[in-house]
């Protein structure tokens, strides 16, 4: 996948890498930030790497005795709070994913930024319509090098002196720098990021600012309810299956009785009784078209004809099942409607799959049509 950086600074700079061509497909220079939608289209097929100006993070140590990595949230805001001029409340700490207490020899780098302000940048690219995993301090995106280096960008010096020891300032810098300049090594300064030096650093999206994915509400729609149902069934065959083969071996001792039990109870949570457990799970599968557990292969051939209507559901996302049985092959179906075009609809979809479907009683009761249908192979 392409990759689009961008460099959230005065002017903002942003390219399009290729990775496995190894090349610049774009890039370019916006006049503010308000211009990033100029990106959007772009970014709908790229890895989006975001750096803030590294005057804004602080690039810090803190040591901490050995312990647990849980309570690193809790330990390096209160552990930095005498060397930091605002409140740690106002501030957001981040650190190396794989970093952990390990005494006072080992210290622990921390980047610190303004709450605000990267809450700022998040907004501005929310407002672009640009989704990121990741937002670095821009002097991360140079390389380690022995001697240290240094690397124009816009209207910024970057500086890496070392892996952890690394800062930004406005260009040109009012004192000396002792390291490489290595800004002539590329056509394009901002190119540097491309060679992924900042994916070993700090990320500042974690804890409070970490990705969190919206859940997609259309998974618990109709068109999933076949794939569920069918899950069901199988859930309640493989069931079958076990404690068939269980009874067959002879295996009756109160340990296996305890957990043919404790296995029931799970998967029928809602039952808290068991007085005969093969004559309550024959009824769960009767349920869903099988009154004995030994006729898998009638299982089988009900979830191929369910397979069979899934483009039915899907042209029909209205439709609400209210009752699934099989049995003599052939697939019972009793659904609810808004109407009778639905039913009608989902009948001749199914019709095209090579099905034989046939309609039986239909009723319209407050505004809800319920309809059956009988469902067969084609003779």
């Amino acid at each position: 996948m392409e990759q689009l950086y961008i460099h959230l600074a005065q002017p903002l700079q942003w390219l399009i890498w290729h990775p496995g061509q190894r090349e610049v497909i774009a890039s370019g220079e916006l006049a503010d930030a308000s211009a990033l939608t100029q990106l959007h289209e772009q970014a709908q097929r790229c890895d989006v790497t975001v750096f803030v100006p590294g005057q804004d993070v602080v690039l810090t140590e803190v040591r901490l005795p050995s312990g647990s990595q849980r309570l690193l949230p809790q330990l390096i805001p209160n552990a930095l709070e005498d060397e930091l001029a605002s409140d740690i409340e106002n501030l957001h700490f981040a650190w190396p994913a794989n970093a952990k207490p390990a005494g006072i020899e080992q210290p622990i780098p921390v980047a610190v930024v303004n709450r605000e302000r990267l809450q700022s940048w998040l907004k501005t690219l929310e407002k672009a319509g640009l989704d990121c995993d990741a937002i670095y301090p821009d002097y991360f995106m140079l390389p380690v090098m022995e001697q240290g280096c240094q690397l124009q960008l816009g209207r910024s010096t970057l500086v890496r002196q070392s892996q952890w020891s690394a800062f930004s300032v406005d260009h040109p810098p009012v004192f000396t720098i002792a390291a490489q300049d290595i800004t002539e090594q590329f056509e394009i300064p901002l190119q540097v990021a491309t060679l992924n030096h900042a994916a070993a650093s700090i990320n500042l999206r974690q804890g409070d600012f970490r990705v969190v994915r919206k859940r997609n509400t259309q998974s618990v729609q109709l068109p999933w309810r076949p794939a569920a149902i069918a899950a069901g069934i199988a859930l309640l065959a493989l069931f079958a299956q076990q404690v068939v083969t269980f009874v067959q071996l002879g295996q009756q001792n109160q340990a296996l009785n305890s957990a043919i039990n404790e296995t029931y109870l799970a998967a029928f949570p809602n039952e808290s009784r068991i007085v005969n457990v093969r004559s309550q799970l024959r009824q769960h599968l009767s349920e869903v078209g099988s009154s004995d557990a030994a006729t898998t292969a009638d299982t089988a051939q009900g979830l191929t004809l369910l397979a069979q209507l899934d483009p039915a559901f899907r042209a029909t996302p209205k439709l609400q099942v209210e009752l699934l049985r099989y049995s003599n092959q052939a697939l019972t179906l009793q659904v609810n409607a808004d109407n009778f075009d639905i039913l009608q609809r989902f009948q001749e979809v199914a019709g095209q799959t090579g099905l034989s479907i046939k309609q039986g009683q239909v009723t319209n009761q407050d505004g809800v049509v319920t309809g059956n249908f009988e469902v067969r192979k084609e003779s």
